[in-house]
């Protein structure tokens, strides 16, 4: 049976998408690099799962060793970082680790499995942010390159189609983990 991998399993994102494909029945193999919450979700969802850092130097290596027989139906891609801060207080260093977590793997990821997407008629779901299109307040770091994730996502689907479907989700501000040091804050009229 086809599986589906999601990396960031752990996330809220990732979690939730998690247990609505397993409930649709949906083979799933969670990805994430913390053991405990990946051994508690795989334990609910009665799924497979393997902690991988997704920024260890050799991610793709063990990529292609964990999953060489596996047949699959998709990735989706729910890791991320919300990086607020004014334009005038970051640096070039601050860009590189957004595009280091948010952009760089990904397209690593699909380069590992492309060929297997290709032959099951696959799918790859990316995340970007409403910011990327709408602009807000210090979101320059985030917005810009989940700006990147939307132009991979628009080439890849006209590189790849019709075999493979590409498609990137841009939420807004979520109730996650993620998030809730943001959404804890007072705002003061």
């Amino acid at each position: 049976m086809q599986k589906y991998l999601i990396f960031g399993a752990t996330g809220s994102v990732g979690s939730n998408l998690a247990t609505q494909l397993s409930q649709a029945n949906k083979e799933i193999h969670l990805i994430g690099r913390n053991a405990i919450e990946l051994e508690k979700l795989s334990s609910e969802l009665g799924c497979d799962y393997t902690v991988l850092d997704i920024l260890s130097d050799d991610i793709y290596e063990n990529l292609k060793k964990i999953f060489e027989d596996i047949d699959l139906a998709g990735i989706a891609y729910c890791i991320g970082s919300i990086d607020l801060k004014p334009l005038g207080k970051t640096n070039k260093e601050d860009f590189q680790k957004c595009l280091k977590l948010n952009f760089f793997p990904i397209v690593e990821v699909i380069k590992v499995f492309k060929d297997n997407l290709k032959k099951n008629k696959g799918s790859i779901v990316l995340f970007s942010t409403v910011a990327a299109q709408r602009g807000f307040t210090n979101h320059s770091i985030i917005a810009s390159v989940k700006g990147a994730i939307e132009g991979l996502t628009v080439s890849l689907a006209a590189e790849f189609a019709p075999d493979i479907k590409v498609n990137c989700i841009a939420p807004s501000l979520t109730n996650s983990k993620i998030a809730e040091p943001i959404l804890k804050n007072k705002i003061v009229a």
